[in-house]
């Protein structure tokens, strides 16, 4: 997930991964699996974080990541979440849809995501999701960006940097 100064976002990879967690040889070096997997992804698209969700199954999965991106300059960021999936993914998706800030790669599109997209449904939860929850999972990681100064940089403009204070009322239509 990619952002620019205007805060649009392009979704430019949706990658399965597949297979064990890590595979090893016999001196215990990683050979393959997720986290070799992910390290080409990396390495190809020069990623400088990478989220990874550990509670349940993928609980060693930070620890085997930062082991195989060693030596690569990227790091390794565990995200613990206890919030509803469908509602994780929702509040995600909500507001870069409905104000058309989300661009999506046709690699992307012409994946299962839209698929995924189309039929979700948050009332259930046992329902082929992974693709838009990780997507979401991007989306929610993304740091908001400033593109430029605002008002000139002085020492007090920036201690107190609103034009004027009070309360602002704001209308908005979407």
């Amino acid at each position: 997930m990619l952002t620019d100064a205007r805060g649009y976002l392009y979704w430019h990879i949706c990658q399965e991964i597949t297979g064990e967690l890590a595979e090893f040889d016999d001196n215990d070096k990683i050979t393959g699996g997720h986290v070799a997997q992910i390290k080409e992804l990396v390495l190809k698209y020069q990623i400088s974080v990478v989220c990874v969700e550990v509670n349940g199954p993928g609980s060693f999965s930070g620890k085997l990541l930062r082991h195989a991106l060693n030596g690569t300059g990227c790091g390794v960021r565990e995200e613990f979440n206890i919030t509803n999936k469908q509602k994780r993914i929702l509040n995600a998706f909500e507001a870069p849809l409905s104000s058309r800030f989300l661009w999506a790669h046709t690699d992307v599109l012409d994946g299962p995501v839209c698929d995924q997209m189309r039929d979700f449904n948050p009332a259930l939860t046992n329902q082929p999701d992974d693709f838009i929850d990780s997507g979401a999972g991007a989306i929610s990681q993304t740091p908001v960006r400033i593109g430029k100064v605002v008002g000139i940089p002085t020492g007090h403009a920036r201690e107190d940097w609103q034009l004027s204070e009070g309360d602002h009322l704001v209308d908005v239509d979407y």
